[in-house]
């Protein structure tokens, strides 16, 4: 019985360091830009291919909540655009949207170590969204847009992963991220207001290291 247990992996995440990465494609949501002139109600909506997200992150796990720092990237290109409210035409659109993140998150921990858990939280922090690119409308100035803006960015998150070595652990997680308040200006001087927002499913690989040693097995007792 002790060998057995000397020779069982160490499974326990609790009270140990994590380090890992994500990848996969990304859904944005149609993003609304508006004139931020006062005299000036002009709309266009942005929609998207689809894209693609991932990032990296390390975190430290309590037991049955864990704390993490993480650094992501998304980016999609546009497909159309639509102007007016409501829609009054629709044009082809050249381009591409993409946001950088730093993001503090809190996950909830369900289920064994040892097995297939599952975790839901949250994240906040700062994102930096860039938008480049051209709206082709007949007959009227290309508007031409190459900004960035930072701000505001929070996140909703939630998997599943398991155990694939005693230290490696393979997942996916769904990410519903958002970054308000997106104010850029564009090639004729105009500035416009909106939000990013997108939908993503990744696949995780992460690697857990600085867990407590545990104690060694008590000796077998003595033969009379």
């Amino acid at each position: 019985m002790a060998s057995t247990a000397m020779a069982s992996p160490a499974l326990a995440r609790d009270n140990s360091w994590y380090i890992g990465g994500e990848f996969g494609p990304m859904l944005v949501e149609n993003t609304e830009l508006t004139t931020v002139d006062e005299d000036d109600d002009g709309m266009v909506t942005l929609e998207f291919n689809e894209g693609f997200d991932g990032g990296g992150y390390v975190g430290y796990d309590f037991g049955a909540f864990r704390l993490e720092a993480e650094v992501s990237y998304r980016e999609a290109d546009h497909r159309e655009a639509a102007i007016g409210t409501p829609v009054l035409a629709e044009f082809p659109a050249d381009g591409s949207t993409s946001s950088l993140a730093f993001m503090l998150n809190g996950l909830f921990d369900f289920g064994p170590d040892d097995g297939l858990q599952v975790y839901a939280g949250g994240g906040i922090g700062i994102a930096r969204t860039s938008i480049d690119g051209e709206i082709f409308i007949p007959r009227v100035t290309n508007p031409v847009i190459d900004d960035s803006s930072s701000g505001l960015a929070w996140q909703l998150l939630a998997g599943v992963q398991a155990p694939l070595t005693d230290t490696i652990d393979v997942g996916l997680r769904y990410r519903l991220f958002t970054a308000e308040d997106v104010d850029i200006v564009d090639a004729a001087g105009t500035a416009w207001d909106g939000k990013f927002r997108s939908h993503s499913l990744m696949g995780t690989l992460a690697f857990n290291f600085g867990a407590p040693v545990p104690p060694p097995p008590p000796p077998p007792p003595l033969s009379a």
